[in-house]
């Protein structure tokens, strides 16, 4: 695996290894109201979503231990600006 985070900066990124995420972070420059939006690749389910209040973001979460479990990988489906930085636990 990878050293360092996934990262996903366009619709249609994804990552299409089941994982479990540790954390998740929403960085760049955005406009008050941009959103992003990441669900899991097989069924579309919501895993996380954002909406920025200022012009800089730096948004996430921290998904514990155990982690978010993607088992079927996950995929950006909106992004207004930024970049987004997906962090997985190892093993």
């Amino acid at each position: 695996m990878a050293v360092g985070p996934i990262i996903l900066s366009v619709v249609g990124d994804e990552f299409i290894q089941g994982a479990r995420i540790l954390v998740i972070i929403w960085e760049g420059a955005t406009s008050s109201g941009d959103t992003i939006t990441l669900v899991d690749r097989k069924e579309g389910r919501l895993l996380w979503s954002g909406r920025t209040d200022a012009s800089q973001t730096y948004l996430g979460a921290n998904f514990g231990g155990e982690g978010l479990h993607a088992p079927f990988g996950f995929k950006l489906t909106q992004i207004s600006n930024g970049r987004l930085l997906v962090y997985l636990r190892e093993g």
